[in-house]
């Protein structure tokens, strides 16, 4: 009896550690996983739904050379850090919030239509859960990846894919 009340009055001691546990080594996790900016290459989509990790795999399959990974993301994944977002190196998005998001986009000018409302069609539609306007691909301001042409060869990749 006398075990069990000392465990007990120790419990919150026990779940601080197990709590700081899990958050060490989730950040050593991220940190093993992730790749520098420099090789990978990072897909930001302003729609409600898409099959992100299905995207990535699917672009990986023919990656540019020196390119570790391709993420995908929804914008709802930066919601709360958006100087990750500012780093992007591709961005699909709906006609009616390009102005909100010109400062990201290296030409507000070049972005490519990738879907067509109108006719309902357009490319990864697959994974990427469009709604009923049309949505345009845009390289991002501050990629790093500009000069090299590999967010360029992702952007073709993605634009190819029916």
């Amino acid at each position: 009896m006398r075990f069990v009340k000392n465990v007990f009055s120790q419990l919150h001691t026990f779940i601080l550690w197990a709590l700081m546990s899990a958050i060490f080594w989730g950040w050593i996790f991220t940190l093993v996983t992730d790749a520098p900016a420099g090789k990978k290459i990072t897909v930001y989509c302003y729609v409600p739904e898409i099959r992100d990790t299905e995207l990535a795999v699917e672009l990986e399959e023919d990656r540019p050379e020196g390119i570790r990974m391709i993420q995908v993301h929804n914008f709802e994944y930066v919601l709360f850090d958006m100087g990750n977002i500012e780093n992007g190196d591709i961005f699909i998005l709906p006609e009616s919030r390009i102005g909100d998001y010109e400062e990201l986009l290296l030409s507000k000018s070049e972005g490519v239509k990738i879907y067509d409302a109108g006719t309902q069609a357009g490319a990864a539609d697959e994974y990427i859960g469009y709604t009923d306007e049309d949505y345009y691909l845009f390289l991002g301001a501050n990629s790093v990846h500009i000069g090299d042409g590999k967010a360029e060869a992702v952007a073709r990749r993605l634009l190819n894919m029916k």
